[in-house]
């Protein structure tokens, strides 16, 4: 990670992007053209690039609304990633640069002063400047609006539009996080003032315009003629079919009814891309977590010796070698990948496995010939979820814990979710976060989250917002560690293992496009086709 005390103007910062933020003035460089190829990029371009075509992506599920400021489900985010834009954004090495922004300065640590780009039109016509960024992240933090990015941007204080093309950002505090959820969609993306329902009808400045959607069937853009970036996209337009399971994928990418998809199953996705030398292969990155949601709100869940028994009694690394044959590692809360310094769980409370001790707590807590715990919702769709919720639901029957699985639409199930509507337990696996404050802050007392799980932890609110401030890298990963222990300890959440969210894989003739760790597809902007 560099420095940021560099004269250099380019940011390298990985996703603690804030961890080094200082009192001097920043500049962001100009972004001024198209990108600079990642090394599987560049390997597989075969040439200068080639307009126009279609793109036909196989995708897994249908989005659950369009519009960036009130999403909550990943399957939305591929379509955000190419229909709207942001101040800042990822590079394929996870290292931020200018988008809807030409650069920033900061005087100081809580202000930010950002110049915009001339010359942009919204999908709608309308020009953008510095009053539609005004706009959306006031629409973010309105409480009418309802939007999960509030929590995350909770610490602007102003955004004053200081000229038409120049904002400024006022922090209440030091936000080590704040330039790294700019940079993330669909958190950090602009939409245009006055524009009506988004979620059907999505206004964007991305390099792509909605053109049609048939729900179960296939969604469907066109390349936008007034995209900011020159040249791109090289694509005519883009097209998203849904298939609901993983037979199906990979019988149209075998056929080539799909020129791209991503797989869930590893061991799938590796038996894929063996099948022919065309096939291109990009693993993900290790940024999923896959946890157990504690409802405390009643009996028997409030009493922590009932959750730590149900820690106890679970082994992690059975449901790892299980599920993903290894692909992933043990897991607390925050992914390895998030933090410069971090290394990962090591040891942390009730992580071993215990049954006897368990079941003494069980005792303990009144529970001496077992519980029954009802209903344990996991989403239907994802195989992986179901698997794993299986293999808990045995090992937690040794214990005398009983549960019955409920597969569950993901629609209703993120919904019940968000307000803490399940009875008692609730898995459904977080995607790539911009940075670990995103995930540990869904626990905390004030959010819609952590108030439908009944948290109610002082202290633990404290240790939250003090690491969001810190801005040494080191101290930070530290701090983190320390959430996660105390998390643990409390067993407020149990996270069984980390692991990649998909595996990517193309044909050959699709060439230009990059694969982030956060799994969505903005660099198909970049795509284009070679028969």
């Amino acid at each position: 990670m560099t420095d940021r005390r560099s004269k250099d103007a380019t940011i390298t910062a990985g996703p603690a992007l804030g961890a080094l933020a200082r009192r001097d003035a920043l500049r962001l460089a100009l972004a001024g053209g198209a990108m600079g190829l990642s090394p599987l990029a560049f390997a597989q371009t075969g040439g200068s690039p080639k307009r126009g075509g279609r793109l036909t992506i196989g995708a897994d599920a249908d989005p659950i609304g369009l519009d960036p400021s009130t999403l909550t489900a990943f399957s939305s985010y591929d379509f955000t990633s190419l229909l709207y834009s942001g101040l800042l954004r990822w590079t394929p090495d996870m290292k931020v640069e200018p988008d809807l922004a030409t650069g920033f300065e900061q005087p100081n640590e809580t202000t930010y002063v950002f110049k915009l780009r001339s010359g942009v039109k919204f999908h709608n016509g309308q020009a953008f400047d510095a009053e539609d960024v005004k706009y959306t992240f006031e629409r973010i933090l309105d409480p009418k609006t309802a939007s999960p990015s509030a929590t995350l941007f909770a610490s602007i204080k102003a955004v004053t539009v200081l000229d038409p093309l120049t904002v400024r950002f006022e922090l209440n505090s030091p936000s080590a996080p704040f330039l790294s959820y700019l940079a993330t969609n669909p958190t950090g993306v602009i939409v245009p003032r006055g524009v009506g329902e988004l979620n059907t009808k999505p206004v964007g400045t991305g390099p792509f315009v909605f053109e049609s959607y048939q729900p179960n069937q296939v969604l469907t853009l066109k390349a936008n003629p007034d995209y900011y970036e020159k040249g791109q996209p090289y694509l005519d337009s883009v097209a998203f079919r849904f298939f609901k399971d993983q037979a199906s994928l990979t019988s149209a990418l075998r056929s080539k009814a799909i020129d791209m998809t991503w797989f869930k199953d590893p061991k799938v996705s590796a038996q894929i891309v063996r099948s022919s030398a065309d096939l291109v292969s990009a693993p993900g990155k290790t940024t999923r977590t896959f946890p157990v949601w504690i409802n405390m709100k009643a009996p028997p869940l409030n009493d922590v010796r009932v959750r730590r028994a149900l820690s106890l009694a679970t082994d992690r690394k059975a449901c790892l070698e299980t599920v993903l044959g290894g692909s992933g590692k043990v897991a607390a809360m925050v992914p390895e990948s998030h933090v410069g310094g971090y290394d990962g769980v090591g040891e942390m409370p009730y992580y071993k496995t215990d049954v006897a001790a368990a079941k003494k707590l069980l005792a303990e807590a009144g529970h001496a010939n077992g519980l029954d715990l009802g209903d344990y919702i996991v989403v239907a769709a994802n195989p992986l979820d179901v698997s794993c919720a299986q293999i808990l639901q045995q090992q937690w029957a040794e214990a005398g814990i009983k549960v019955a699985i409920k597969p569950m639409e993901t629609a209703p199930l993120i919904s019940m979710w968000l307000k803490g509507e399940y009875p008692t337990l609730l898995s459904v696996a977080l995607s790539w976060s911009p940075d670990p404050d995103a995930i540990v802050s869904r626990i905390t007392s004030a959010h819609a989250q952590g108030k439908g799980m009944g948290m109610n932890d002082a202290k633990l609110d404290a240790m939250i917002a003090e690491a969001r401030t810190i801005l040494d890298t080191g101290k930070r990963a530290a701090a983190y560690m320390a959430i996660q222990r105390h998390v643990c300890e409390q067993v407020y959440c149990l996270d069984i293992y980390q692991y990649p969210l998909r595996w990517e894989a193309w044909w050959s003739y699709a060439k230009g496009y990059q694969p982030l760790a956060a799994n969505i597809r903005s660099y198909v902007r970049t795509a284009w086709i070679d028969k």
